[in-house]
């Protein structure tokens, strides 16, 4: 597509690609309007079970293409405006969300990648914060979505070495949650993206609004969150559905309700 974006539905799950391989899916204004669009479009339809985040080519996302850019512009309207309303939408997607990063994830691919629930890795896939080579700083949410997976010492050794972290690497100390072969990557991801589409949504989204605040509660509140959730699904369909299945031995039907 002219925006850079590939859109695509595999059953129940969306997956958005970007499509400008030719500049390591570098991405332009056009590019993340797209891709909020398509955010917006899979929180709204019922029929999106779980959002998948991908790329063509050789890399996942180089970040913002700077053939345009000038050393007097507006950096801070250019992430208010263009690229921190997308990293808030994917980490804010009420749907299950998978990044498939297949190569160089820096910048604004960084922070795409990291916003997402669950982040498989390449071998290929390479995590970087190339910052200091511009004089710039780590950006698009990146010392919030890198300090929930690894160590502050950890973040700061990235940003100031602007070395690249490789995707087994990555696996290992958290940054990723699972490296696969290249050949291998894409199985994987779908593997999951369809379990989670066949999954109880609802009672998902539960635990993920939940996971995202316990670092800043008791375990006692924790337990009260958690009998609370509990409560409210026993009342869903979803939960009416699961408990007749186990009964019945046979594979639930989730509708997310």
């Amino acid at each position: 597509m002219d925006n850079g974006i590939l859109i695509q539905r595999h059953g129940k799950i969306m997956e958005i690609r970007l499509d400008r391989p030719e500049k390591l899916n570098a991405v332009t204004p056009h590019m993340t309007g797209a891709i909020a669009t398509a955010l917006a479009e899979a929180a709204s339809d019922d029929s999106v079970r779980c959002v998948l985040i991908s790329a063509v080519g050789r890399a996942f996302c180089a970040g913002r293409d700077l053939s345009d850019a000038t050393a007097d512009e507006d950096a801070r309207a250019i992430l208010a405006e263009r690229m921190n309303p997308v990293i808030a939408a994917v980490y804010e997607c009420p749907k299950p969300t998978i990044a498939a990063v297949n190569g160089p994830a820096m910048g604004f691919g960084l922070g795409l990648a990291l916003a997402c629930d669950v982040v498989y890795a390449a071998a290929s896939a390479s995590f970087a914060v190339p910052f200091a080579r511009l004089g710039a700083a780590l950006d698009c949410g990146g010392h919030y979505l890198l300090r929930g997976r690894v160590s502050a010492g950890r973040i700061l050794e990235m940003i100031y070495s602007a070395e690249a972290v490789d995707g087994s690497t990555a696996a290992a100390i958290g940054l990723a949650d699972r490296c696969w072969s290249d050949g291998e990557l894409g199985q994987r991801v779908f593997e999951l993206a369809s379990k989670c589409a066949k999954g109880p949504t609802l009672a998902f989204l539960h635990q993920k609004a939940l996971l995202r605040k316990v670092q800043t509660m008791s375990l006692r509140e924790v337990l009260e969150a958690e009998a609370e959730i509990q409560g409210e699904l026993a009342t869903t369909e979803d939960y009416r559905e699961g408990v007749s299945a186990f009964k019945a031995k046979r594979t639930p039907a989730f509708r997310g309700r």
